[in-house]
């Protein structure tokens, strides 16, 4: 017969680990430099958001279509499972292929079905928009130079490259954020 020693009880923590506060500032960002992520930059600017509107005119090609669809699931990670949030892309046109970047957006609203996040798009079609931010319901604005494209091109090892699945293990092209509470 085995005799199994008795485990101690252990103490219930007394209070939930503290999530960041969002304060106003502007933090830049050195190339090269890995340890960040959308959910590090935008998450607690994001939080009880029930309307975020994204407005980047350089959304075009696949791989920052697919930095828009990882905004999006950042969203998704951090809302309650009950909270409804709407997320809107302004953007422009791609000339070279505008079918392509239609299919490719409305990939991010067919995904985000039953999700909890309704994602719209729509083209600045003036030609003037050059600015990018973020700007939630909740009274925060994200300034961005250079929108949500914050990453350098991933290093192919054949899928098996943290960076391909974790934001945080990627190295970052240089880049500036500015928080303001609006």
């Amino acid at each position: 017969m085995v005799e199994v020693a008795p485990v101690a009880a252990q103490s219930a923590p007394t209070s939930a680990p503290q999530k960041p506060k969002p304060e106003e500032g502007h933090h830049v960002f050195a190339e090269n430099r890995k340890g960040v992520s959308y959910d590090t930059l935008f998450g607690p600017y994001a939080d009880g958001a029930t309307r975020i509107v994204v407005t980047d005119p350089y959304i075009r090609y696949f791989y920052q279509i697919r930095n828009m669809m990882e905004f999006v699931e950042m969203v998704i990670r951090r809302k309650a499972p009950e909270d409804q949030v709407a997320i809107h892309l302004v953007t422009g046109p791609h000339d070279g292929d505008i079918q392509k970047q239609r299919e490719l957006l409305e990939s991010i609203t067919e995904a985000c079905t039953g999700s909890g996040v309704d994602f719209t798009w729509a083209f600045d079609t003036s030609g003037n928009a050059h600015a990018r931010d973020i700007v939630t319901d909740t009274g925060w604005k994200i300034v961005l130079d250079r929108g949500l494209d914050i990453f350098q091109a991933p290093l192919r090892r054949d899928g098996f490259n943290l960076g391909d699945r974790l934001q945080d293990h990627r190295m970052l092209k240089g880049f500036y954020v500015t928080y303001v509470r609006q």
